[in-house]
């Protein structure tokens, strides 16, 4: 089992998972599920709660209930445009983007700590290698 493929992926991406959620709750007050959003919204903001649900492969009814959670903490607000009530935009608050800083450091330190001992060379091949293992998955699970 330890030298299969699945078993190998999985390792890394739990392990990664319990680095990142470790220093998240050392450096920040983040939720579950907050991090990935304010990583998503400094790049897309201001965007429409759908958005963030397709770019943080979350469903609709989970993204609704972290964006209420963070709305009351002070972390986004949700702003109505050109008068459609159905449409919401969402951005940060000053203190959003401050924590949403907190986590694109978390990101880069896991990322370091990823890739530690492997030549700039060897990195960029694993970053191909990985595209290429996650392309695979994603047609496999269109067809």
């Amino acid at each position: 089992m330890e030298n299969s493929l699945h078993y190998r992926l999985r390792a890394c991406h739990t392990n990664c998972q319990k680095a990142i959620i470790s220093d998240i709750r050392e450096h920040t007050e983040l939720r579950p599920g907050e991090p990935k959003i304010l990583e998503f919204l400094m790049e897309h903001e201001p965007c429409e709660q759908k958005e963030i649900a397709a770019g943080c492969s979350l469903d609709s009814a989970s993204v609704t209930g972290i964006l209420g959670r963070m709305e009351t903490r002070g972390l986004i607000r949700r702003e109505m445009r050109n008068g459609n009530r159905r449409s919401l935009y969402v951005s940060m608050t000053e203190h959003g983007s401050a924590l949403a800083k907190e986590v694109e450091a978390v990101f880069s330190r896991a990322d370091e700590r990823a890739v530690r001992g492997l030549s700039g060379e060897e990195q960029e091949k694993l970053m191909r290698l990985l595209d290429l293992v996650n392309h695979n998955f994603l047609e496999s699970s269109e067809g």
